[in-house]
């Protein structure tokens, strides 16, 4: 759409609906403005400039429906109040549009399908993904991209492909514009910078690293088991105030971030990196706090993990996983006195077998003949399937862990206690990830 198009439509008045609705169709009514009505009893209906074409693709979108009483005229239209805000997918496709008209062509719709809709803003960087495939952008150079840059108040523009499936998962990601892919990011009043090249930033756990960020670690020693650029580790020592974060990394790229993390945020003396496989570095008989942020699973550095707490006194660790629940299906027992006995208004139960009442004909209850409650009982009993397969994985755990420590230090007893358990995000249907606090101590 373009903004300052003053070109409109005159058709009678009687066929205005039916021409809108053809104009509307083909793309070429531009809702950004009012129609209005004019003297001999026509109305102006505002049109998107289309370029040279313009008339020729308005005789194609009437077709035979009206007759040709119709001129496309310059008129001032007053603003839509509905449609006034125009969006920034709007502005780039008005200003791609406008671009390609001054250099003689027309932007098709094939174009236009290839021009994104949603992005990532990374600092001045804006990332895009499945779009700009075609060759047909390449020709322009950095021209379009400086164009598209401008429109959405960026200064680097970048494209996002798969994960490379090695052992860091680094992103592939391509510069349409900029020298580098560095960008500083601000989370919660921590900066981190990170280049997007080489390191993903996981905006996805911000519940998680909020409510780390709410932890009172004021005397207390954290291993980071799995530190990246540094999601958790920096909340421990900004907001937590943890007094000493060991933070243990294998990608030579984001162990290089974090370094400039802890040195942006005036946290580096109070960080030791362990650059390696965690397996052979990850200090020992050390920590109050481990955590584990490794998803699908964490599992591989729960014996790290238990090595790492103090063999004197224990800590917490927070085990990070992908916990999937089956899919459970929730029918109303037919026989009355299960449906009461499972019946979530007992009140109404108890005055139902005072009046004498019977199930209803279809078996349930007469407490929930509404099929509205039956549905809510439904959600309610899933949802309460879920918590408890959560908790059945946390005893798991914390039966695992146990073993792992009693085995570690085969001297001593201890005992572990499920303190907290975290949903922070759901992936798919009926799989969750989770955080669990796990308090473990010698007995």
């Amino acid at each position: 759409m373009n903004p300052l198009s003053d070109l409109a439509l005159r058709v009678p008045s009687r066929y205005g609906q039916q021409v809108r609705k053809c104009l509307q169709r083909c793309d070429l009514y531009d809702s950004g403005r009012r129609s209005k009505s004019a003297a001999d009893d026509r109305v102006v209906l505002p049109l998107v400039d289309r370029g040279l074409d313009l008339e020729r693709m308005v005789r194609d979108s009437l077709a035979l429906e009206i007759p040709s009483e119709w001129e496309i005229v310059h008129e001032k239209l007053p603003i839509s109040k509905k449609n006034h805000v125009v969006t920034p997918y709007q502005q780039m496709v008005s200003g791609i549009e406008k671009f390609l008209r001054q250099s003689g062509m027309l932007l098709t719709e094939e174009l236009r399908s290839d021009i994104p809709k949603n992005w990532e803003r990374h600092g001045d960087l804006i990332m895009f993904a499945t779009c700009f495939q075609g060759p047909f952008w390449k020709q322009w150079g950095d021209e379009i991209w400086f164009l598209i840059s401008k429109i959405l108040s960026c200064k680097k523009l970048a494209l996002k492909g798969n994960v490379i499936s090695n052992e860091y998962r680094t992103p592939r990601v391509s510069m349409l514009l900029g020298q580098d892919g560095w960008v500083e990011h601000v989370d919660n009043g921590i900066r981190y910078t990170y280049d997007v090249t080489k390191c993903m930033f996981s905006s996805g756990n911000v519940t998680e690293k909020l409510r780390v960020a709410s932890f009172c670690c004021e005397n207390e020693t954290v291993v980071d088991l799995y530190a990246g650029i540094g999601y958790f580790t920096l909340p421990y020592l900004v907001h937590s105030r943890a007094r000493f974060v060991h933070a243990c990394e294998w990608n030579p790229d984001a162990a290089a971030a974090l370094r400039r993390n802890l040195s942006l945020n005036k946290v580096e003396e109070r960080c030791m990196i362990h650059f390696g496989d965690n397996r052979e570095h990850c200090p020992k008989d050390i920590a109050d706090r481990v955590n584990l942020g490794l998803i699908p699973s964490s599992e591989p550095g729960w014996e790290m993990a238990c090595a790492a707490l103090k063999k004197c006194s224990g800590g917490i660790l927070h085990i990070h996983s992908n916990v999937e629940s089956k899919e459970i299906k929730v029918e109303y027992n037919e026989n009355y006195d299960e449906a009461c006995s499972e019946c979530r208004n007992l009140n109404d139960c108890d005055s139902s077998k005072q009046r004498g009442e019977k199930p209803c004909d279809d078996g349930r209850h007469p407490c929930s003949r509404n099929g509205a409650r039956d549905e809510e009982y439904s959600r309610e009993s899933e949802r309460a399937a879920t918590k408890k397969r959560w908790r059945e994985w946390s005893a798991e755990v914390s039966t695992n862990i146990r073993l792992i420590l009693e085995r570690i230090h085969t001297s001593q007893q201890w005992k572990t206690n499920s303190l907290h358990i975290e949903h922070v995000k759901s992936y798919a249907p009926h799989v969750d990830h989770l955080v669990l606090d796990l308090d473990c101590r010698p007995v």
